[in-house]
């Protein structure tokens, strides 16, 4: 009997088992591993509908739409008017789970979630930036800071399987031709740097970065947990 084609919940299993793997294997054979992943994300599509997420978190349609209104989970607009799981999100969080989960049961996920919330508030201000004084000739937008803040985070957590999840999700945008040609090449070179080289790139405050930021693919690289923390850290410099 033929097999039916893979179904979105399958997609994301099968996600979180390579990305598991990959994290054992040899360098070869993670590359080998990365088309693999790039052909199952674009199976699951950016999002998940919260029903399909509810279930492969184990837990209730209703129980999902807590953690969301807790601002633990975020949920994204889609182009149809729905509000979904983002898939890098999604991930990230099964993989927790699953780690979690042996030790912890059925009250994994609430403590992957108090872990989060407690390594979120633990961060101090200057991580994202230092004392403030005065610029002259300079001032940031809002969303200028949220960027800012965002991806010094990043970069305070930047690793190779960080990275190889940056090339990932920027080949399937240049292949699906959400990214201008300039901005992927950019980017491109830029996740071929020595980590410490990236890291200080994506966190420094120059109008090139400042740019090449806005077309980032570090998107799902924090905790829902840390990007609002670093979102507050933004308004509260916003202020000063």
């Amino acid at each position: 009997m033929k097999a039916g084609p893979l179904t979105t919940e399958e997609a994301v299993r099968s996600i979180v088992r390579l990305r598991r793997a990959e994290r054992t294997a040899d360098a070869e054979t993670a590359r080998e591993l990365g088309p693999v992943l790039d052909v199952l994300e674009r199976v699951a599509g950016p999002t998940v509908s919260r029903a399909g997420a509810a279930r492969l978190l184990g837990i209730s349609y209703s129980s999902l739409d807590r953690w969301i209104e807790k601002e633990d989970i975020s949920a994204v607009p889609t182009p149809a008017g729905r509000r979904e799981i983002a898939l890098s999100d999604l991930v990230a969080l099964l993989e927790d789970v699953e780690q979690c989960r042996p030790e912890h049961g059925r009250m994994a996920l609430a403590d992957v979630m108090r872990d989060r919330r407690r390594r979120a508030e633990a961060i101090d201000d200057d991580d994202f930036f230092p004392p403030p004084r005065p610029r002259p000739g300079r001032t940031h937008r809002a969303v200028e800071l949220r960027s800012l803040a965002y991806h010094r985070l990043v970069a305070r957590r930047l690793d190779e399987r960080v990275v190889a999840d940056a090339r990932r999700r920027l080949r399937r945008w240049r292949a699906e031709k959400r990214i201008h040609d300039h901005w992927a090449d950019a980017w491109q070179n830029a996740l071929e740097l020595p980590l410490p080289q990236l890291a200080k790139l994506i966190a420094s405050d120059t109008e090139s970065a400042r740019e090449l930021r806005q077309t980032s693919p570090f998107a799902g690289a924090l905790t829902e947990q840390e990007r609002r923390r670093s979102m507050r850290a933004a308004e509260k410099r916003a202020l000063t």
